[in-house]
């Protein structure tokens, strides 16, 4: 600030501001000091969130490498919606020893909440750990989402999903708006070969048509259908145990968490930090 010829000095300048949920570039007009204060206190969040960035995106890459028939790493995220005939897609890539797989799940339900991603995780998992048999950790990454990915119900699914397979489980989690990947490009392609199978005259009303003209056109991607039966099953499954669910300190924060055994979890502000918490779920 000593370096500021006339900090009284009034300027107009453009900042990004949340508002009602939507974020908007607003003008201000204020004293050059202001405006630097203003800049000052963006810093340090700038700052640990490049620190966040690049920790995960190098432990993913990492990861990716590593696989063998102990380690498997997994991609997932939820594709945008299919709007010709609005369907979800639920898109996977798996690194394994020797290569890698893509499972895409589609469904009518367009709700991608807890029930629909534990039912897509729990088929994923039943299906590597029957191919694998020496498989003992799956280390799986994903955004930041608050509704589908980063929440309590999330963290102590791990911990259930963890003793059901019985596999060492972890979750990551990328930096907010660094979560793009192969899980992507799986899914526009997927919509682009089904688009491409309409506008030629093939009818498509349903998640079941969407998975029959996936198929029909790659044999590279594993597409399947999530069925309301199997997403109804998951939720009767866990909604008793997830009216029970507490919050974990810190979940913004929180970019790993790992399963331990009695309904607990390890987390940290990224994953190869050499600082790490516990927390211990009631039920």
């Amino acid at each position: 600030m000593k370096n500021v010829i006339n900090p009284t000095k009034r300027i107009q300048w453009f900042q990004w501001v949340l508002q009602y949920g939507k974020t908007k570039k607003i003008q201000f007009d204020d004293t050059i000091n202001q405006c630097l204060l203003t800049l000052k206190g963006k810093i340090e969040p700038l700052l640990n969130h490049v620190f966040i960035k690049r920790k995960q995106a190098a432990f993913f890459e990492k990861m990716k490498i590593i696989p063998n028939d102990e380690i498997i790493c997994i991609q997932v995220d939820f594709s945008e919606n299919f709007r010709l005939y609005a369907v979800s897609l639920f898109t996977t890539y798996v690194w394994y020893a020797g290569g890698g797989e893509s499972f895409v799940y589609i469904s009518n339900n367009l709700i991608h909440d807890k029930y629909c991603v534990n039912a897509s995780i729990d088929n994923l998992l039943e299906r590597l750990t029957q191919r694998f048999q020496h498989l003992q950790q799956i280390h799986i990454f994903s955004d930041g989402s608050s509704q589908q990915f980063k929440q309590k119900f999330l963290f102590r699914n791990v911990c259930r999903l963890s003793q059901q397979h019985k596999v060492d489980l972890s979750w990551h989690y990328f930096a907010t708006s660094h979560g793009k990947g192969v899980v992507d490009a799986v899914g526009g392609t997927l919509k682009r070969l089904v688009h491409r199978a309409i506008m030629s005259g093939e009818r498509c009303t349903s998640a079941a048509d969407f998975v029959k003209i996936a198929q029909s056109k790659t044999n590279t991607i594993n597409v399947m259908e999530l069925t309301q039966y199997c997403i109804n099953k998951s939720k009767g499954q866990l909604e008793q145990l997830f009216k029970a669910t507490k919050s974990v300190p810190e979940t913004k924060k929180i970019h790993s968490i790992k399963a331990l055994q009695n309904n607990s979890i390890e987390y940290g502000y990224y994953s190869n930090t050499s600082t790490k918490k516990k927390f211990r779920f009631s039920v």
